[in-house]
């Protein structure tokens, strides 16, 4: 079953041709990497599988019905992006910033009960916030800030999940902290996700599949063992790759010239 996809979807960003006649399904239980090099049109592609932009041409569906008719209330309790950046500029606190995430599952007026304030301190427990919670969001770290931007989108609970670098000014601990929770959700709850990455060897371990933005409009998708070799990342990168075989599988790192 198709929980999300796009068909024939032409996407650009200023005279970028981000991609062109894109089609692809996004099902329960796959975890996608979006690969490419900086200001490729990562970001413009998962706002526009987000139903936030408008692609020049084709459609993004979830479930089989067109993004752009629904509700966009609707469209939030099934799908939750993760934007590039975090910055919190108004004073609020942790806990009650985390709980914005049930506001897709609220009736107009309706405020939050005791099981959306269990949700969000479970969320912030598992993201290691939960000694924070009255504390102000303006005095974060980058990284507590990502982590509780991550928390806010546990607590929304959609089905669906885009990503924009969620590891995103985070330390290799909680880099793969975070990595390894969004798989575990998509193993045990038949969710699915889409995550823009850089680091090719985070996509390596936890994605299943990848799809990658050559630039021009091309594109290429598919498993992850078919798609992350040297020759893919040499012609998506532009620079040699080495590719090292560990006990975990593949790992890649740029190759001296």
């Amino acid at each position: 079953m198709t929980v999300l996809g796009c068909k024939q979807l032409d996407v650009h960003i200023g005279s970028i041709d981000v991609a062109t006649k894109l089609s692809m399904e996004l099902a329960p239980g796959e975890f996608w990497g979006l690969l490419g090099p900086n200001g490729i049109g990562k970001t413009t592609l998962l706002k526009c599988l987000a139903g936030l932009l408008n692609p020049v041409s084709g459609q993004v569906f979830l479930e089989s019905r067109d993004i752009n008719e629904l509700p966009r209330k609707l469209v939030a309790r099934h799908v939750g992006m993760l934007q590039q950046y975090t910055v919190y500029v108004f004073d609020s606190s942790v806990i009650q910033t985390a709980l914005t995430g049930r506001h897709p599952h609220l009736a107009y007026w309706e405020r939050e009960g005791p099981d959306d304030l269990q949700k969000a301190r479970d969320a912030l427990k598992a993201v290691e916030l939960d000694a924070f919670s009255g504390r102000s969001v303006t005095g974060l770290s980058g990284g507590e800030a990502r982590r509780l931007a991550f928390a806010a989108l546990l607590v929304q609970d959609p089905e669906i999940m885009l990503l924009d670098e969620p590891t995103n000014h985070l330390d290799l601990r909680h880099q793969v902290q975070i990595m390894g929770m969004i798989r575990e959700r998509i193993r045990r709850g038949g969710f699915a996700a889409i995550a823009a990455l850089h680091d090719i060897n985070l996509a390596a371990r936890y994605c299943s599949h990848i799809l990658m933005l050559l630039g021009n409009g091309d594109w290429i998708a598919g498993h992850r063992e078919d798609m992350l070799n040297e020759v893919n990342l040499e012609k998506l990168y532009g620079c040699p790759v080495e590719m090292i075989q560990g006990k975990h599988g593949a790992r890649f790192h740029p190759a001296e010239v």
